[in-house]
C-alpha cells in the first residue's frame, strides 16, 4: 500500500501538489479562527451558587443558606468535589464536575437542584456567569468630569456600559466594582415615630402598598377597544414623602411626618483606586473609581473578543450614549500577555527553523533539497492548524512551544540523504550500459528508495507517538496543559508522515527528471566518520567498560534529582504583579481603605511601575466572597529594559521587604492568571495549601495557627498564613423568649424590625427612566450609630394599640467575638493554611514540612488534614505517570518486536531510552530548573526520538545482515553508515528546541524545561546510540540471524 502510495505521488505530480496547496489555504483560514491564549484555560468544569443575605452573619448565612444548598446538592450528577465559603451577607458553593462533563449539562443539574432548595424569605440564588479562572481579559474605568457624583458615574456603569458590553459576543459578564450604587433611602426618625404611634413594620408597609401599577383588562368603546390602566409608581420624592401610613383622628399620617426621605447611597461592599504613572514620570492619584472587569465565556478566542470589545467601547465613546465628557479608559487587556508569549513563541520557531535549515544546507550542500525539506515546515504547521481546528484545541505558549522542527523534517532527510547515497554509488561511466543515466531509473530509484523507507518512516514515527501516550491520560490540570501538547506533536508527525511519503517524491522527481542528486562529499564528514570507526573498534572490544560507563552516568544523574528538586509546573512570568493584603477580621472598610492607601502609593514609587490598581473589599454582585478586610492589588509593570532589578524575583522581594515594615500588613504576591488559578483549583491562593477539617471553628484555627508556625519556620517558605476564620466583632441580640411571650410579642417581629432599623430594607422600587433604584428603609443615622441605639429599637406590642417596648428590655445585647468566614470541603468546615517558596522546590519542602507537622501536631479524633494546591496535581500527575510509561514502553516494544520480529533486538533499542536521563537531568541542574511535569513531559517525548535514532541504526544493520554481510562487519558498517543521518537528525531535534532551552522571553518559563530536557536528553541518547547500542547488539544478538 505504501509503495503504490509513492507511486501515485511520482506519477501524479500536478494533483499532489494541488491537494497541498488546498491543504494549506484550509490551514491558514483555520490558523485565522484558531483561538490563541497566553495559557490554557486549566480550570474543572465547575458551578458556583452565589446567594446573597444582606447584613447576616457567617455563621447564620451557613445555617439558612449554604448548608441547605450542600445537601441538596449532595446528589448531583458527576460531581467529583464541593466546597462553600459562607461570610458576612454572602454563601459562595462551588462544585467542581469530573472530566468530559458537558458545561451545560452541569450548569442544568445544579439549577434542578436548586429548585428544591428551602432558603428564608427573599433570599434567591443564581448561578455564576459561565467563565474560568483565566477568564478576566480586560478592565476599565470610566472617567467623568470633577463635578460629577460617584452615584452617577456607577450608574452610567451599570445602566449605560455594563449592558451594552455584555451584548458582545464571548462577553459572559462585567462586574461592576466601586463607586456608590443610588437608592431613595428612606430614614425614619424614632422621637417622630413615637410622637405618631407608628411603627417601622406599618412604614414598610406602607412604602410597600402605595408603590403600584395595574391593569384592568379591555374596554370597547364602538370600534375602540381601550386598555385600562392604573398608574400608582412613585414619580417623585415627593410622591414617597406624601404616602399615608395610615389617618388618626381624622388627620393622614405621612412618611415625610415620621421619615427624612432622600436620595442616597447603598452602603459600599468596596472601593477602587488607581496610581497611574505618565510618560514624564509624573504620578497621577485617582480614589473612588467606578471599574468594569470584563470575563469571557469559556471556550472563547479571547482575541477576538477584546476586539469586539475595544470597537464597542470606541463606539460608546465616540456616540452619544454617553454624557457628556464621560469616557471609557482600559486599564488592563490580556492581548498584551498574548502578544508577549506569541512573540516569544514565533521568535523561538523562527530561529529554531533557520537553525534546522543550516543544518540542512551544511550536510546536504544543495540548496534545492535542503529548501524542498525545509518547505516541509510551514506545511506541517498548517497542517496542525487544522488538526487543532478540528479538536477544538487553543494555540498557547505550550501546545505550540512544544513543536520541535526537527522531529518534523528528520525522516524526510532520512529520505533524501539514502537517495543522494544511491545514486551517487550507482551513477556514472560504468553504470552507461545499465541505464542508470537515464531520467526513467532516476525516478525507479527515487521509487523504490522511498518505498523502503515508508516503513521504517513509519514505525519511527509511531513509536515517538505511542510515547505520547502518558500524556493523554494526563488529568485535571496537568490533561488540560499538557494533552494538547501531545496532541499537536503527534498530529505535527502525522503531518509529516503524510508530506514525507507524498510531496517530498513529488518535488524530488522533478529534479530527478533533470539530473542525477549526488552526495556532497564532506571531507570532515569523512574523517568524523574515520574516527568514529577507530572508537567503535574500541568500544567493541571492551564492553564491559561501556555497560559500567553508561551504567554510571545513568546513576549519577539519578542521583541529581535531590539536587534538582521538583515542582509542578514553573511559574509563567506574565509581566504583572498582583498582591493580596489580608487585613484582621473586623477592620471596616474605611481603616482597610487607609491602608490600602499607603500600599498604593508604596508600589508606585518603584520606577518599574506603570500603573497600580486597588481593589478594596468586593464587587456589590456578589461574584468574590471577600471582606471588607480584603485588598488587591494590581501592578503593571515596566518593560524590563527600564528595570534597575535584575530579575522579577529580586524585585518582589524589594517591595516585600518595604510592605514588611509596615505594621499589620501581611503580604501575598502573584500574578493575575496564577492567582485566580490557585484559587479555583485548590480555594487557597498559594503554591502550598494545607487543609485541615472538623466541626469546631476554634479547633481548627488553633491546629491551622500550630502549622502555619511550623510552615514558616522551614526553609524557603515565604508569606505563610493561616486563613482567619474567627475575630470578628458582634453585636449578638438574644431574645428573652418568656418576657416576649407575656407581651405576644414573637421573635418574627424582632427580627424584621431589628434587621429594617439597622441594616435596611428594600421595601419597594423607585423608577427613573429605565433605571431603577432600590427605595430602602432603615433607622435615620443618629439612631443607628451605637449599641444603645439597638437596645432602645421600639418593638411593636401586637394588639395594643400605638404600645410598644424598648427592645433592650425583651432581649439581652451582647459583644462577642464571632465567626469572620466559614469554608467548608466534603461536607466539613474547614481551615486553611496557605504557603508560596522561595529559592526552593515543591517536593522537599513538602516532605519536610509534612514530617515536622506529624510530629508537632496532634488533632483530636473527628478531625483531619490533607496537603493539596499544586503539590497536589504534582503527586497526581507523577503518580499516573508510574502507571501509564511502563505500559506505554510495552506498547513500543511490542511494535520494535513486529518490526524486527525479535524481542532481543526491541530490548536493544529500547535500552537507549534511559540514557537520555544523563543529558536531560544535567541540562535541569546546569540551568537551575526544577524537575516538573513540563520537564517530565520532555522525557517522554526525547525517549520517542532516542528509540527512533536507535531504529535507523539498527534496521540498517538488520538489512546488511540480510544481505549476507559477517556479523561483526555488518554492525560495523552499519553504525558507520548511519551516523551522518543520525547526527543529522540529533541535531536538528536539538537546535529545533534550542531557543526555547535558552529563551527568557515573558511566557518561556513553562516551554525552558521541556527543551532543556529534549535537548540534553538527544545529546547523552545520540552517544549511547553511536556507541552503546552497538556494543549491545553485537553481545547480546550475537549470531542470531533476524527474521526477515
Amino acid at each position: 500500500m505504501l509503495r503504490q502510495l509513492v507511486n501515485f505521488a511520482v506519477s501524479q505530480r500536478a494533483f499532489i501538489l494541488l491537494a497541498f496547496a488546498i491543504m494549506a489555504v484550509v490551514g491558514l483560514r483555520a490558523l485565522k479562527d484558531l483561538p490563541i491564549e497566553a495559557f490554557p484555560d486549566v480550570q474543572d468544569v465547575q458551578v458556583q451558587v452565589i446567594t446573597q443575605v444582606p447584613g447576616k452573619a457567617p455563621e447564620e448565612v451557613e445555617r439558612s443558606v449554604t448548608l441547605p444548598i450542600e445537601r441538596e446538592m449532595s446528589g448531583v450528577p458527576r460531581v467529583t468535589q464541593q466546597r462553600s465559603v459562607s461570610i458576612t451577607g454572602l454563601s459562595v458553593v462551588t462544585l467542581i464536575f469530573s472530566d468530559g462533563t458537558q458545561d451545560r449539562f452541569a450548569r442544568s443539574q445544579v439549577l434542578e437542584k436548586l429548585q428544591g432548595v428551602t432558603l428564608p424569605p427573599g433570599v434567591t440564588p443564581t448561578l455564576a456567569p459561565l467563565t474560568t479562572a483565566v477568564g478576566e481579559i480586560f478592565r476599565y474605568v470610566i472617567e467623568a468630569p470633577a463635578n460629577t457624583p460617584l452615584n452617577e458615574i456607577r450608574a452610567i456603569q451599570d445602566w449605560i456600559v455594563r449592558p451594552a458590553l455584555r451584548r458582545v459576543p464571548g462577553v459572559a459578564d462585567v462586574t461592576s466594582f466601586g463607586g456608590t450604587v443610588k437608592e431613595i433611602q428612606v430614614n425614619a426618625n424614632p422621637i417622630l415615630m413615637r410622637r405618631y404611634g407608628v411603627t417601622l413594620n406599618q412604614l414598610s408597609d406602607a412604602l410597600s402598598a402605595n408603590n403600584e401599577s395595574t391593569g384592568g383588562g379591555i374596554l370597547r368603546r364602538g370600534n375602540e377597544g381601550l386598555v385600562l390602566r392604573s398608574t400608582g409608581l412613585y414619580r417623585n420624592i415627593e410622591d414617597i414623602q406624601s404616602t399615608v401610613i395610615r389617618s388618626q383622628n381624622g388627620r393622614a399620617i405621612l412618611v415625610g411626618d415620621v421619615a427624612e426621605v432622600g436620595i442616597g447611597n447603598h452602603p459600599p461592599s468596596g472601593s477602587v483606586s488607581v496610581a497611574l504613572r505618565s510618560k514624564d514620570g509624573d504620578v497621577i492619584q485617582k480614589e473612588g473609581v467606578v471599574e468594569g472587569i470584563v470575563m469571557m465565556t469559556k471556550a472563547e478566542n479571547p482575541a477576538i473578543v477584546i476586539e469586539d470589545l475595544r470597537e464597542k467601547i470606541d463606539w460608546l465613546n465616540s456616540q452619544e450614549h454617553l454624557p457628556p465628557g464621560v469616557m471609557l479608559k482600559p486599564l488592563y487587556d490580556r492581548t498584551e500577555l498574548i502578544n508577549h508569549t506569541v512573540n516569544t513563541v514565533t521568535h523561538n520557531l523562527i530561529i529554531g527553523a533557520l537553525l534546522v535549515i543550516g543544518v540542512l544546507i551544511v550536510f546536504l550542500r544543495n540548496w534545492k533539497v535542503s529548501l524542498i525539506v525545509a518547505s516541509l515546515i510551514p506545511l506541517t504547521l498548517l497542517f496542525v492548524f487544522i488538526m487543532m481546528d478540528l479538536f477544538k484545541v487553543s494555540a498557547n505558549l505550550i501546545s505550540l512551544g512544544a513543536v520541535d522542527f526537527g522531529i518534523i523534517i528528520d525522516s524526510a532527510v532520512v529520505v533524501v540523504e539514502a537517495l543522494m547515497v544511491k545514486m551517487t554509488m550507482q551513477t556514472g561511466p560504468e553504470y552507461e550500459h545499465l541505464g542508470h543515466n537515464r531520467p526513467v531509473w532516476r525516478l525507479n530509484a527515487l521509487k523504490n528508495t522511498v518505498s523502503t523507507l515508508a516503513s521504517p518512516i513509519l514505525y519511527s514515527k509511531a513509536i515517538i507517538i505511542l510515547a505520547f501516550i502518558p500524556i493523554f491520560t494526563f488529568q485535571r490540570v496537568e490533561g488540560k496543559i499538557f494533552s494538547p501538547v501531545a496532541l499537536t506533536l503527534s498530529c505535527a508527525l502525522l503531518g509529516a508522515i503524510l508530506l514525507t511519503l507524498t510531496y517530498v517524491p513529488t518535488l524530488l522527481a522533478y529534479m530527478a527528471d533533470k539530473g542525477p542528486l549526488l552526495e556532497p562529499h564532506l571531507e570532515w564528514m569523512a574523517r568524523m566518520q574515520h574516527r568514529y570507526r577507530e572508537k567503535l573498534e574500541l568500544m567493541l572490544a571492551t564492553p564491559r567498560k561501556v555497560y559500567v560507563r553508561t551504567g554510571g552516568a545513568i546513576l549519577a544523574s539519578l542521583c541529581l534529582i535531590p539536587v534538582v528538586g521538583t515542582e509542578f509546573l514553573p511559574k509563567l512570568d506574565e509581566g504583572n504583579i498582583w498582591l493580596t493584603i489580608m487585613m484582621p477580621p473586623s477592620t471596616h472598610l474605611e481603616q482597610t481603605r487607609e491602608i490600602e492607601r499607603s500600599v498604593r502609593e508604596y508600589m508606585i514609587s518603584y520606577p518599574e511601575t506603570r500603573k497600580v490598581i486597588t481593589h478594596v473589599g468586593r464587587p456589590d454582585e456578589g461574584t468574590d466572597p471577600k471582606g471588607p478586610n480584603n485588598i488587591e492589588v494590581l501592578v503593571d509593570l515596566a518593560p524590563k529594559d527600564d528595570w534597575r532589578f535584575s530579575t522579577k524575583e529580586e524585585l518582589v522581594r524589594n517591595m516585600s521587604t518595604g510592605l514588611n515594615s509596615m505594621p499589620g500588613v501581611p503580604t501575598n504576591f502573584s500574578q493575575v492568571i496564577q492567582d485566580n488559578v490557585e484559587e479555583s483549583l485548590s480555594g487557597v491562593k498559594g503554591e502550598i495549601a494545607v487543609k485541615i477539617f472538623g466541626p469546631d471553628l476554634n479547633i481548627l484555627q488553633e491546629k491551622a495557627n500550630h502549622v502555619a508556625g511550623i510552615l514558616a519556620g522551614i526553609n524557603g517558605a515565604i508569606e505563610v498564613a493561616a486563613i482567619q476564620v474567627g475575630g470578628q466583632t458582634e453585636v449578638t441580640v438574644i431574645p428573652d423568649r418568656q418576657r416576649m411571650a407575656r407581651l405576644g410579642v414573637s421573635i418574627a417581629d424582632v427580627n424584621r424590625t431589628f434587621e429594617t432599623a439597622m441594616g435596611g430594607f428594600e421595601t419597594t422600587g423607585f423608577f427613573e427612566g429605565d433605571r431603577r433604584y432600590d427605595v430602602t428603609l432603615r433607622m435615620g443615622a443618629d439612631y443607628r450609630g451605637s449599641i444603645n441605639d439597638i437596645a432602645n429599637l421600639a418593638i411593636q406590642i401586637p394588639d395594643v394599640e400605638h404600645a410598644s417596648i424598648p427592645l433592650g428590655e425583651i432581649a439581652t445585647i451582647e459583644l462577642k467575638q464571632g465567626a469572620s468566614r466559614i469554608a467548608r470541603e466534603a461536607g466539613m468546615r474547614a481551615v486553611s493554611i496557605k504557603a508560596n517558596l522561595t529559592g526552593r522546590d515543591q517536593g522537599s519542602f513538602v516532605k519536610e514540612a509534612q514530617r515536622k507537622v506529624k510530629r508537632d501536631v496532634t488533632l483530636p479524633p473527628g478531625y483531619t488534614m490533607t496537603w493539596g494546591g499544586q503539590f497536589e496535581n504534582q503527586q497526581r500527575a507523577m503518580a499516573r505517570l508510574k502507571i501509564v510509561v511502563p505500559a506505554s514502553l510495552l506498547a513500543i516494544f511490542g511494535l520494535l518486536f513486529w518490526m524486527f520480529r525479535s524481542y532481543k533486538i526491541a530490548a536493544v533499542i529500547l535500552a537507549i531510552a534511559p540514557t537520555t536521563l544523563i543529558g536531560g537531568l544535567v541540562g535541569l541542574a546546569l540551568s537551575g530548573m526544577h524537575l516538573s511535569i513540563s520537564a517530565a513531559v520532555g522525557f517522554i517525548a526525547v525517549s520517542g526520538i532516542a528509540i527512533q535514532n536507535g531504529v535507523i541504526m539498527v534496521e540498517e544493520i538488520v538489512e546488511m545482515l540480510r544481505n549476507g554481510k559477517p556479523f561483526q562487519q555488518a554492525i560495523r558498517d552499519g553504525a558507520v553508515l548511519r551516523m551522518r543521518p543520525i547526527i543529522m537528525t540529533a541535531l536538528m531535534a536539538g537546535l529545533g528546541l534550542l531557543p526555547a532551552a535558552l529563551s527568557h522571553g515573558i511566557g518561556s518559563e513553562t516551554q525552558r524545561p521541556f527543551a532543556v530536557v529534549i535537548v540534553g536528553g538527544i545529546i547523552s541518547a545520540t552517544i549511547c546510540t553511536l556507541f552503546l547500542l552497538p556494543v549491545l547488539f553485537s553481545r547480546l544478538i550475537k549470531q542470531d540471524k533476524p527474521a526477515n
